[in-house]
């Protein structure tokens, strides 16, 4: 748990939500098995190939709106970036408290 307290803008809460969200989508996806399957050699169908690359473009649009975005240029001069990004991790995550 960070000790970065400092609210957050809620337009930026929203972009991690969703990048959580876009990273559990590909986690399941990823893991679930190959439904084409044959034999020993796994085979993915068309759809699926699309869903991943749809997915990994996605999370690197979102992950680069999180970084970039203008709360970490006035959080900079304000205190430790590295506490305040590991607190956002954690604001409305219901996986923050299982741990």
């Amino acid at each position: 748990m960070s000790s970065y307290s400092a609210p957050f803008p809620e337009d930026l809460i929203d972009l991690q939500q969703q990048l959580h969200q876009a990273q559990a989508d590909f986690h399941t996806l990823a893991t679930a098995p190959p439904w084409g399957a044959a034999d020993s050699a796994p085979v993915f169908t068309e759809e699926e190939v699309d869903q991943v690359e749809e997915l990994w473009e996605r999370i690197r649009e979102l992950t680069m709106a999180v970084n970039e975005h203008p709360y970490w240029t006035t959080t900079a001069s304000s205190g430790p970036v590295n506490n305040a990004r590991r607190g956002l991790h954690v604001v409305r995550d219901p996986d923050a408290g299982a741990a």
